[in-house]
This record gives C-alpha cells, sequence and structure tokens, in this order.
C-alpha cells in the first residue's frame, strides 16, 4: 500500500509540474500571437483607411536604366536574364519591343520563355504601355 501511494502521489506531482510548464509556456506564446494579431489588425485598417492603389506598370519611374536603354525589368516577368538576352538581340526601346511577336519573342528568349508566360501577349501588352508613358513624357 505505501508504495502504490507514492506512485499515485509522483504521478499527481508530476502531472501538476507538467501543467504548471504548459501553462506559463503556452500562456506566454499565446499573448505574443495576440500582440502580432493585433498589430497585423492595425496595419489593415491602415491600409484600408489609405486606400490601397492599385500599382500599375505605366506609374513606374524608372523607365531607363544607367546604359540609356529602356528597362525591360519594369515589365512584370521580365528580369536580368531576359532583358540581356532582350538586349543581345537589339531590341533596346520598348517600342521594338511591342513589335515582336510571340515566335520573334519565344525565338530570343527561348523555351523557357512559353513557361514563364502563359499569357505572352501580357509582355507586349506593357510594353506598349510604357513605350505610350514614354512618348507622353518626351
Amino acid at each position: 500500500m505505501n508504495i502504490i501511494a507514492v506512485f499515485v502521489l509522483g504521478l499527481l506531482i508530476g502531472w501538476l509540474a507538467e501543467w504548471i510548464i504548459d501553462w506559463f509556456y503556452w500562456r506566454g506564446r499565446l499573448q505574443k500571437a495576440a500582440r502580432e494579431n493585433t498589430d497585423l489588425k492595425e496595419r489593415v485598417a491602415s491600409l484600408e483607411a489609405g486606400g490601397r492603389k492599385k500599382t500599375s506598370p505605366v506609374h513606374s519611374p524608372l523607365l531607363t536604366d544607367r546604359f540609356g536603354n529602356d528597362n525591360f525589368q519594369v515589365i512584370k516577368g521580365i528580369g536580368p536574364a531576359f532583358s540581356k538576352r532582350l538586349n543581345d538581340a537589339g531590341v533596346h526601346t520598348f517600342e521594338r519591343l511591342a513589335e515582336l511577336t510571340p515566335e520573334e519573342m519565344e525565338e530570343i528568349l527561348g523555351a523557357l520563355f512559353k513557361r514563364v508566360f502563359s499569357k505572352q501577349n501580357t509582355i507586349i501588352a506593357q510594353a506598349k504601355q510604357f513605350a505610350q508613358l514614354k512618348e507622353q513624357n518626351g
């Protein structure tokens, strides 16, 4: 009987210790999560109050790169590698890029072009927008 009482008392003390540790551990984590949740709600409210402005590719201020060529990287989906390939192929302006057909784009950019750009005409449409913006700004 004495051994069973010690065993049960040990189980109870172990359970109590585990409960206390979990209480302090999770309480701290839950409070931190609640603070983060409050911060996120405040950020969302400030964004909604400020009015979200849809970023249009036409309003980008960096239309030319450091070499004076048109900066193709402002077009969504074109990075440094595609920009370099276009420049190496003799395409240096938005106007010239807008004149290209999807087949010519694929020839310049390779087979990766079709995989990366599901809608191939989006690049050409954005190039036309940037060409018009450049023309308007003089």
